[in-house]
């Protein structure tokens, strides 16, 4: 052989062409069967998370309003999002077993971390759902709190830089941490 390539007939490529198509035909028909049978999972996983939500918890709309709550499924599990954008963090609400649930915090920059792991509440017990939603509300008040705490106790601890002769510097004051003075 010189290295030059040899002209194909005609016949030889509508053949390569042709089972080419034929594959690309059948991938796209793969692919598609595959996206269909992962939304109809992720559709099930979503109506099996939003019933055991109902089941467990009774939050108020205006917790609701406040926190945000999406469906979602995250590693093939159902989770309740709650985005608190005061501090740039989303909190995941999850099913564990049976009736116990876990509450993690992700924030940029971090790794997640579990804050809590409780019992929901019983479908027929009203109090006990409208309880478990407290303790939900509760454990996402607190982190936020020790959050902007912590941004404040940081805050506080710069040092401030006047001049000597500056006689109008006003005294520094600081702010409150759940009702006490800092």
């Amino acid at each position: 052989m010189t290295g030059e390539a040899l002209p194909m007939d005609q016949a030889l490529m509508d053949m390569f062409d042709q089972a080419r198509k034929v594959v690309a035909d059948a991938d796209r028909r793969i692919a598609e069967e595959e996206e269909r049978r992962r939304e109809n999972e992720r559709e099930r996983l979503l109506l099996e998370l939003s019933a055991r939500v109902e089941d467990a918890f009774d939050f108020t709309s205006k917790e609701k309003l406040a926190f945000e709550p999406r469906l979602d499924v995250q590693d093939g599990v159902g989770v309740v999002e709650f985005v608190v954008r005061t501090v740039r963090a989303i909190f995941l609400l999850s099913p564990v077993e049976g009736n116990t649930w876990t509450l993690q915090v992700v924030q940029e920059g971090y790794e997640p971390q579990v804050l809590s792991e409780f019992q929901g509440g019983m479908k027929t017990e009203q109090p006990s759902r409208r309880l478990a939603a407290a303790r939900v509300v509760a454990a996402v008040g607190n982190w936020v709190q020790n959050a902007k705490g912590s941004q404040r106790v940081q805050t506080a601890k710069q040092p401030i830089r006047w001049r000597d002769d500056d006689e109008s510097r006003p005294e520094p004051t600081f702010g409150t941490f759940l009702g006490h003075r800092l």
